[in-house]
This record gives C-alpha cells, sequence and structure tokens, in this order.
C-alpha cells in the first residue's frame, strides 16, 4: 500500500513519456498537412503548368502571405533551389517566419520585411522566378500610387530567361444586374469600413492594364493570360463583411459604427438567401505569365533596381 503512490507517479511518467514520444514522432508531418499544392489551387496549378519542366530555381515571392508560402514550400521537387520572401508588414513576416519553421523550410531562405519603394535588402541581385500574389492590388496599402513602377522594378529582379508570374483580381464594378450586385455592395461596403477606420483600401488593376503595363517594357513578352471565373459562396461573402466587422471600433462615432453594422449586417441576410441554392459566380482572378527575353551574354548578369 505505501508503495501504490511511487507506482502510480511511474506508471504517469511512463505514460506521459509515451504520449510525448508520439508528437514527437508526428511533429515533422504536422506541418505538412498545411501545404498547398498545385492540384489544390487552380492560379498555383496554371503556374506550375507554364513553368513546365524549366526548374524553379530561385524564387522571390514578392508579395508574400501564408497562403503563398505554403505552395512555395512544395516546389523542392519542381527545381527550387531557394526561396526570398517579401513583405511589409512586420506582424506578416513574422507569421511567415514560423510557418516556415513549422513547414521546415526556413533553413537556407529568407523572409525580408520591408517596402518595395524605400528600404528593402534582398539577398540576391536576381531570381529565376517572381511571383507577384496580388502584390499589384495591395500596393496601395503600401506604397500607394506606385503602381506603374511596380512591374518595371520586378522585371529588373528577373534574371534572362526568367518568368514573372502575376496573379491578380478583376475589380469588382460598382453594380451589375441580378444577384451578382450583392458582390458589389459588399465591396462597397467593406471598403467604406477601411475608410473610416482610417486605413488604406487595397485597390486591384484590370487585366488590360497589366498586359498595357508589360507591354511598355523593352525584352519581356507576355507568356500566356488566364482568366478563372470565382465563385462567391455564403462563407466566402461573409469574410468580406467581417473585414468592415473589424473595423467598427476604429471608427470616430459610435452611432456611425452601430450604423454600419446594421448595413452588414442586413447585407449578410441578403447574401444567405441569395446563395442558399448554390454560389454566384461572378468575376474573375488572372494569372499573367511574363518572360524576360536573352538577347546576348551581356545580359545574363544584372540587378534590382
Amino acid at each position: 500500500m505505501g508503495n501504490s503512490l511511487p507506482i502510480a507517479a511511474a506508471m504517469n511518467l511512463y505514460f506521459l513519456h509515451i504520449l510525448f514520444s508520439l508528437l514527437a514522432a508526428d511533429l515533422p508531418t504536422m506541418g505538412k498537412e498545411k501545404l498547398v499544392y498545385g492540384k489544390d489551387d487552380v492560379l498555383f496549378a496554371k503556374i506550375e503548368e507554364q513553368q513546365s519542366d524549366t526548374p524553379f530555381g530561385s524564387l522571390l515571392d514578392a508579395g508574400t502571405g501564408m497562403h503563398s508560402l505554403r505552395w512555395i514550400a512544395t516546389l523542392g521537387d519542381k527545381g527550387m533551389t531557394s526561396f526570398t520572401a517579401v513583405t511589409a508588414d512586420t506582424t506578416m513576416q513574422k507569421n511567415v517566419q514560423d510557418e516556415a519553421e513549422r513547414l521546415g523550410v526556413h533553413e537556407g531562405n529568407h523572409i525580408i520585411v520591408g517596402n518595395w519603394f524605400g528600404n528593402l535588402d534582398l539577398p540576391h541581385d536576381q531570381y529565376d522566378t517572381i511571383l507577384a500574389d496580388y502584390l499589384i492590388g495591395a500596393l496601395d496599402g503600401f506604397s500607394p500610387y506606385r503602381q506603374e513602377e511596380m512591374i518595371q522594378k520586378l522585371v529588373s529582379c528577373l534574371k534572362p530567361g526568367g518568368r514573372l508570374y502575376i496573379v491578380g483580381l478583376e475589380p469588382i464594378p460598382d453594380f451589375v444586374e441580378g444577384p451578382a450586385n450583392v458582390i458589389c455592395k459588399v465591396r462597397q461596403v467593406r471598403d467604406a469600413c477601411i475608410l473610416l477606420a482610417g486605413h488604406r483600401m487595397y485597390r486591384e488593376y484590370p487585366i488590360e492594364w497589366i498586359q498595357q503595363q508589360v507591354e511598355k517594357i523593352p525584352k519581356v513578352v507576355i507568356k500566356e493570360t488566364t482568366t478563372f471565373p470565382i465563385l462567391y459562396r455564403y462563407n466566402t461573402i461573409v469574410r468580406q463583411l467581417d473585414v468592415g466587422r473589424r473595423k467598427f471600433p476604429l471608427f470616430p462615432k459610435t452611432n456611425l459604427a452601430k450604423a454600419m453594422k446594421e448595413l452588414v449586417d442586413e447585407l449578410d441576410e441578403e447574401a444567405l438567401e441569395l446563395t442558399k441554392d448554390g454560389p454566384i459566380k461572378f468575376g474573375f482572378d488572372y494569372v499573367v505569365s511574363v518572360q524576360k527575353t536573352l538577347l546576348d551574354e551581356s545580359e545574363i548578369s544584372g540587378q534590382c533596381e
């Protein structure tokens, strides 16, 4: 009887040891469950298809986020030798760094916080592949009025023969006929909430604008442009409304926040009703694939401007 407590304690320690051993065995694979493969995302699948058998080599994620990082982490089998991920947001930099460690891709790679039109110290002069994943649309939040300079800047960071993939969202108009108009209203209200909170909105650019900017740059060609229709489910729409809801505490007047909450809740109900029989098909995302040409040996070396 006097030995029962030590025995019980020893058994508890044993089972704890077994539990921690099992958890430790799973740790290398726990992060892998978050990986995003081309088969999981049509936009990344198109980029992999465009890349074909060409190795990704050194890759620059010019406006990184959790989703793009989880895809980049799968590219080791597709010839990626290293990656540099850039964000202008210090919180995002920490989140991406932590995620890279969980995914086991932090060693030998760089996750940098900086502004493309400020202080930005890249570890390489040029890259084989550059991903601009909704970067142009996000610029207005960090470097307003510099969008026309961005693609040229990215091209200067691209090795001759390398590929630049520009991913974007076709801007949502102010009004359309039919059920899809709820998407237009949600966009307007979300953006109004962002402005009333004293923050800057993102500003998406149409695919024609992207193409025109690329065509102005010498020694690059558009290899392919692909569009992907968007299906708006109720949860998709609510995520945009929730962006607005999170801004309410920052409004200058509580009565203004109260009135906006009523409007947001009404749109929530309308979206639920309009999507009860299925998603609303409206608008599209796009991928523009750009290649830098190699004209002579003098162009092999270069540097980001």
